[in-house]
Formats: structure tokens, C-alpha cells, sequence
């Protein structure tokens, strides 16, 4: 996992789709635009009052199984690379899964270089390899973050896949079109 410049991930997302939302000051969101072929999931855990986006598919996902629902997703479409957008600051993650994620070294090399990236919002470039601690960090946010500004927010880098990975027991899945759309569907049955 490294960290990669915010504006230089700009382009990338506009040919997604994606715009960014500021939302108050702490808080900065990534939308797909709405569009007749964005497809929409809503997984959420039993009594998870996130909020879905009209239209969406509601599939409910016990709270644990969520990480493991993203996992199977980026396996399924054989993503190689994926970016990883917090929608506050860095510090607001790294604190929020601190305890959780004391003892998994991958984590502390990451924890021990974002120094400088703690009050930024550069999204952390994660590859294969990286897709096990990706699991651990969804884990720990999903059993320790509180606020709002601990959401994160998952991009493909190769296709127009938006998951907003929602701390309160919630995944909002954007997807470009029917076809993946299809594909990704597969990764529900983990629940």
C-alpha cells in the first residue's frame, strides 16, 4: 500500500463518473453521477440506519461479513489495483483502528509512513497483495469507527466500481454498468 496524490486521481475518476462532494468542511464524499446504467447496492447489516440511494438494491449482511463481501468483489473482477479515499482526514481512520490494528505489521509500516499524511485526504493505492490488510482495516473500521468522517470510500482504477464502505454497518456499491454490475452480485453470496 503507498499513498498516492489526491489531484493526480482526479482524472481517473471523472472518466468513472465520479465527482468529488464536499459535504460541510470535514467532510468530502465521492458520488457516481446519476446515470440510466449506474447500478446500485445497498448491503447493509440487520437495524444499520445508513441511509441507501433511491433505487438501490437492498441485501442485508451480517456486520462481520461486510470486509469479506468487498474482498470477494475485488477478487471477482480480478482488480489489480484499487484506491482507497478517506472522506475526512487520514487521522480520523488511523485513530479510529489503532487498538484493532496494533499488532498487524503490514499496518504499522503503513501507520509509520502516512506521518505526512495524517491531515490529508491522498487515497492509499492498495494491490493484491495489499487486499489482506485491506480486509483487517475494514474489519477494525466496522468494529471501531464512530463518526461520520471515518467512512471510506473504495475505487477501481480500471472500472467504474464505487464503494463507499459506511463505519455504522453499511456498503453503498455503485457499479457503470449492468455487466459488472452482474459479476459483483456474485460476491454477495459470502454472506
Amino acid at each position: 500500500m503507498e499513498f498516492v496524490n489526491e489531484q493526480e486521481v482526479f482524472g481517473l475518476l471523472k472518466e468513472f463518473g465520479i465527482e468529488a462532494e464536499p459535504v460541510g468542511e470535514e467532510i468530502v464524499d465521492l458520488r457516481m453521477k446519476n446515470d440510466d446504467s449506474i447500478v446500485r447496492f445497498h448491503l447493509a447489516c440487520e437495524g444499520c440506519q445508513a441511509e441507501s440511494y433511491d433505487g438501490a438494491e437492498t441485501v442485508i449482511v451480517e456486520k462481520q461479513k461486510l470486509p469479506d463481501v468487498v474482498e470477494h468483489m475485488l477478487h471477482l473482477l480480478h482488480l489489480r489495483q484499487v484506491l482507497l479515499v478517506p472522506v475526512g482526514k487520514w487521522r480520523n481512520i488511523f485513530d479510529a483502528v489503532a487498538f484493532s490494528l496494533a499488532s498487524n505489521e503490514d499496518w504499522q509500516l503503513i501507520d509509520a509512513a502516512a506521518t505526512v499524511e495524517l491531515n490529508q485526504r491522498d487515497p492509499l493505492l492498495c494491490e493484491p497483495e495489499d487486499f489482506s490488510t485491506l480486509h483487517e482495516l475494514l474489519a477494525a473500521l466496522y468494529n471501531d469507527a464512530e463518526h461520520p468522517e471515518q467512512q471510506l470510500m473504495l475505487v477501481s482504477t480500471i472500472a467504474p466500481i464505487l464503494i463507499e464502505i459506511v463505519p455504522e454497518g453499511a456498503l453503498r456499491v455503485s457499479i457503470g454498468n449492468q455487466v459488472l454490475a452482474d459479476e459483483v452480485a456474485e460476491a454477495f453470496s459470502v454472506s
